[in-house]
């Protein structure tokens, strides 16, 4: 029964002493682990701080970038109209004037006008190609 006895204690001896680099490493292993949770806690706030304002400003800039598309597409509006009142008026006037040097050249801009005002057309939207 000693024997016994001994064979168990020098067995549990020998697990004790193999289990200690195992243990050591694990305790290392928790120690990176809360040097690594304790520095992502302290830069967390400002990690999450710079997004926040990353986003604020891609939504101010979205914000800005739609005003001007909406400023030019009236801006090209206005010019179509206009352009399209130029046309109107040259065609008038070119029906009603007669075969002269100056009405010849402004009859000769009704088309350019008018290529000019299906380009906006279609540049603005208004018409499909």
């Amino acid at each position: 029964m000693e024997k016994g006895l001994i064979a168990i204690g020098v067995a549990l001896l020998l697990l004790v002493i193999f289990s200690i680099p195992i243990l050591l490493k694990l305790w290392r292993a928790a120690n990176d682990v809360t040097v690594t949770l304790q520095a992502l806690n302290e830069r967390l706030p400002a990690i999450l701080q710079n997004m926040e304002e990353i986003s604020t400003n891609i939504n101010q800039s979205t914000t800005a970038i739609n005003q001007c598309v909406q400023d030019y597409a009236v801006i090209a509006r206005r010019f179509h109209e206009a352009m399209g009142t130029v046309a109107n008026g040259l065609e008038l006037f070119s029906s009603l004037a007669p075969r002269r040097p100056l009405f010849q050249t402004a009859a000769s801009l009704i088309p350019v006008v008018k290529g000019i005002r299906a380009f906006l057309g279609v540049l603005t939207g208004k018409q499909k190609v």
